[in-house]
């Protein structure tokens, strides 16, 4: 899974955090899921990153597109075993 959000990792772990947020959200390994780095021909308009603000800003902005992204998927995922993971 590839993310791509509109923050500047600065040490404070946001790649990480975002990362976590994701995996979380679909089911899948940590190592399965990759950041780009931040590029405006991805996200155009952009926060600037201060402090924690910026973590809670694009953790909470993956958590609300994972679940966009799931719910687009629901109807395929419905066809598939229960226990069928995402990759399938």
């Amino acid at each position: 899974v590839l993310v791509s959000h509109g923050g500047t990792e600065m040490g404070q772990g946001l790649h990480t955090k975002v990362c976590q947020v994701a995996a979380q959200a679909f089911g899948i390994p940590l190592s399965d899921v990759y950041v780009n780095d931040t590029s405006s021909d991805k996200v155009a308009n952009s926060i600037p990153t201060a402090a924690s603000m910026s973590t809670d800003m694009y953790g909470m902005a993956t958590l609300d597109a994972c679940r966009q992204i799931l719910k687009r998927i629901g109807p395929i995922r419905e066809k598939l075993s229960p226990d069928a993971p995402l990759s399938e």
